[in-house]
């Protein structure tokens, strides 16, 4: 067996095995987590949820009487320009699919849930069942 060969099968190896573990990685990877701030007030639930580079129509948000389910699928950011050469120097931003699930302590009237997603920053307010009467949203919740 020459050099040539010899290269072209350990190449073939390597492949297979970095498919395997991008196969394996992929598979028990979980969706991830966004980040979120949740406020108590005396009418209602206000959860901020942190989905920079997301739009609007990417973005699910699901209510029941006791739970909030936010979800959707994030892209890669990536470089705009062409990037077949790029090198990667660091990967911290998390993409792909995602979920988050609250399960709050009070029950809230899910027919008066209200979203707004400004500047990466999606703001859901969740009006309590046994809570003083709505009160008007704050200023940065304003269309």
């Amino acid at each position: 067996m020459n050099a040539f060969e010899h290269w072209q099968i350990r190449l073939s190896q390597l492949t297979g095995e970095l498919y395997q573990l991008s196969t394996v990685y992929m598979q028990s990877h979980p969706a991830w987590q966004p980040a979120i701030n949740a406020f108590r007030l005396p009418d209602r639930y206000l959860i901020c949820v942190d989905l920079a580079g997301m739009q609007k129509p990417d973005i699910s948000v699901r209510v029941d009487s006791r739970r909030l389910t936010i979800s959707g699928n994030r892209p890669p950011p990536e470089p705009a320009l062409s990037h077949s050469h790029a090198q990667v120097l660091a990967m911290e931003i998390d993409y792909g699919p995602f979920e988050r699930t609250l399960t709050l302590a009070e029950p809230i009237r899910p027919e008066q849930v209200t979203a707004q997603y400004r500047d990466g920053l999606l703001w859901i307010q969740l009006p309590l069942v046994g809570g003083s009467a709505p009160t008007r949203p704050p200023e940065e919740l304003q269309p």
